[in-house]
């Protein structure tokens, strides 16, 4: 758990804005990220103009998600903003384009399709930030979502997004296949990994929780993911192949807190749990243990 001033956070997204824009070359202001800005002053600027009873709770709900994306843009800027890796440019596009609210951009289209791609490639962005603030080397060139670097060892990981249950099952097929091609023949000192963004499975409206207690909070997204990854522990099991060692099981939320005695604060959850096979032989099991709590317990 790490605290911090809202204001600081809003100052690291402008900064992160301003990298995109004069780093990155893309200019934020009529992308999602300049919708984000907008938002981001609706209950912390001085001189706005105080919500009807009418749009209040529209208005905080939207606000509740530009913070929540405002600080996963500042996880990756904090983690890419210092060094130059090959292929980041041509995510970072990607992440920008997009609806704004998360839960808007997951709707079926007139084609019956929920694409969100932007989020998708923040995803893998955040899934590289994990190994990456964790001390490993990655690799955003390859066909693969990510290539990480453990030693002798490479990891080929595969990130998916769950929009639907329906989906799981043969999006865990389809990653588990993708990691086979990207392994080929040899196998040596090669192994793969799935992870699986399932927010909009847990919370598809993005539903903002109301707590007295940050610590409860805590608690409840821990064990919501995690009783998630047990229940589908059998989709998980008949669906990899051999080359999968583990998947990694992710959603992120946000929690409006309040106390008597203290002013309010908004409170951003992001958990995840690994779900390991005993199928797996005992080098790749090692391999897991061994990169798995350096992954986790990042701040932003």
């Amino acid at each position: 758990m790490y605290h911090g001033e809202f204001t600081d956070r809003k100052q690291e997204f402008s900064d992160a804005c301003e990298w995109l824009s004069q780093e990155m070359g893309f200019p934020y202001n009529s992308t999602r990220m300049g919708d984000y800005e907008r938002l981001l002053k609706t209950f912390v600027n001085p001189g706005a103009k105080a919500p009807t009873d009418r749009d209040l709770i529209d208005d905080f709900y939207n606000f509740m998600q530009a913070a929540t994306e405002a600080c996963q843009i500042i996880r990756l800027w904090n983690t890419f903003k210092d060094g130059q890796h090959k292929g980041l440019k041509d995510r970072i596009k990607h992440v920008m384009s997009g609806k704004s609210i998360r839960a808007e951009a997951i709707k079926k289209n007139v084609k019956g399709q929920n694409d969100d791609p932007a989020r998708d490639f923040a995803f893998e962005l955040n899934i590289a930030s994990r190994f990456i603030k964790g001390g490993y080397e990655v690799d955003l060139t390859s066909n693969c979502d990510v290539v990480v670097t453990i030693g002798k060892n490479k990891l080929y990981v595969e990130c998916k997004r769950i929009k639907s249950m329906k989906k799981l099952a043969s999006r865990i097929k389809e990653a588990s296949s993708q990691i086979d091609t990207r392994i080929g023949a040899n196998r040596k000192n090669k192994y793969g990994m799935i992870a699986l963004d399932v927010t909009d499975v847990l919370l598809p409206e993005g539903t903002v929780t109301a707590t007295s207690d940050v610590r409860l909070y805590n608690m409840k997204i821990q064990k919501a993911i995690t009783d998630f990854a047990k229940e589908q522990q059998e989709v998980s099991a008949k669906n990899t192949g051999r080359n999968v060692a583990c998947i990694l099981f992710e959603f992120s939320s946000s929690a409006f807190f309040s106390h008597e005695e203290k002013e309010p604060a908004l409170v951003f959850g992001r958990a995840a749990c690994m779900y390991r096979q005993a199928s797996q032989n005992k080098k790749s099991l090692v391999l897991v243990s061994g990169f798995m709590n350096k992954i986790a317990n990042q701040n932003l």
